[in-house]
C-alpha cells in the first residue's frame, strides 16, 4: 500500500502495547491499521503485515509436544530458528523467503506458546532490510494473563 493512502480509512489504527486476547499482547512502536480476516487478527502498515491466530489447547499437549508438532509441518525452507523458554512460554521463529506471482515473499514465523494455548504469527516484509523489524515484533509478544481466548485445536 503506497505511503500517500496510509492510513486506510475505515480500519482503527493501533499503537503501542497492543492487546491481542486476554492472554496476549504485542508492542507496535509503529501505528498499524487492525483488522479481522478469516478470524485472524491482522495489523499493517506500508510495508509491513502481521497475521496473528490463537489456539487453546483443549488436548492437553505439553508445550514440547505442541513445539514439536509445529516443527514437523513447519516450513522446509525455513532457516535462521530461533528457539527459547522464557518464564511459563516456549518461543519458537523462523525466516522463510517463499515465492509468489509478485516475487519473493520476505516473512519471519513466530511460535508463542503457554499451558493454555498458543499464538502464531507471520510477519510479512517488503525489504528485507525490515527482517530486524520484524523480529522484534515477534519477540515482543508477551503474556497479558491466564485464560481461554483462542480458538480450539
Amino acid at each position: 500500500m503506497p505511503a500517500k493512502k496510509w492510513p486506510p480509512p475505515r480500519f482503527p489504527i493501533v499503537e503501542g502495547r497492543h492487546a491481542i486476547t486476554d492472554t496476549w499482547s504485542i508492542d507496535l512502536e509503529d501505528r498499524f491499521a487492525r483488522r479481522i480476516e478469516d478470524g485472524d487478527l491482522v495489523l499493517w502498515r506500508p510495508g509491513i503485515t502481521i497475521w496473528l491466530a490463537v489456539w487453546n489447547n483443549d488436548h492437553g499437549k505439553s508445550q514440547a509436544e505442541r513445539l514439536a508438532s509445529i516443527k514437523e509441518s513447519a516450513a522446509p525452507a525455513r532457516f535462521d530458528e530461533c528457539e527459547a523458554v522464557t518464564g511459563k512460554i516456549t518461543r519458537y521463529s523462523y525466516r522463510l523467503r517463499d515465492k509468489n506471482e509478485d516475487g519473493a515473499v520476505e516473512s519471519v514465523y513466530g511460535y508463542m506458546i503457554n499451558d493454555d494455548g498458543q499464538l502464531e504469527m507471520a510477519v510479512y516484509f517488503d525489504d528485507p532490510a525490515d527482517e530486524a523489524n520484524a523480529r522484534k515484533l515477534v519477540d515482543s509478544v508477551a503474556e497479558r494473563g491466564r485464560g481461554r481466548s483462542g480458538r480450539s485445536t
